[in-house]
């Protein structure tokens, strides 16, 4: 469906013209009644449920995905991201990860996709 542009570019994807782009929006780690767990895999865990449940309003699955965006306030949590991440799905994908502020001080990341797939 999406292959990386080139060995030297692995942050790029390439999406054919026949395809439908969705594009979720940031999801927080924070639960149908404004819950947020404390550590960052719970959070993790709780981000890529949203995403996933997102995706499956329009038909999608993970494996749609085409690029990941993901802001953590502390560059020490990047592993346990990702780990979550990858437990979701292992294809490439053109990613950015930001160390950032976020909208609530208990979120320690939140997560936007674009996805792919031909209708």
């Amino acid at each position: 469906m999406v292959k990386a542009v080139s060995e030297y570019l692995k942050g790029a994807a390439e999406v054919p013209h026949n395809r439908t782009l969705l594009f979720v929006g940031a999801q927080s780690p924070e639960d149908g009644q404004g819950q947020v767990a404390g550590d960052i895999g719970a959070q993790a865990a709780c981000v890529w449920d949203k995403v996933a449940g997102a995706l499956a309003q329009k038909n999608l699955e993970p494996r749609h995905i085409v690029s990941v965006d993901i802001d953590l306030v502390d560059r020490a949590d990047i592993a346990v991201a990702v780990k979550e991440q990858e437990r979701r799905f292992r294809h490439h994908v053109a990613q950015t990860v930001r160390i950032t502020g976020l909208a609530d001080e208990r979120w320690r990341l939140q997560v936007a996709v674009v996805a792919a797939v031909t209708r």
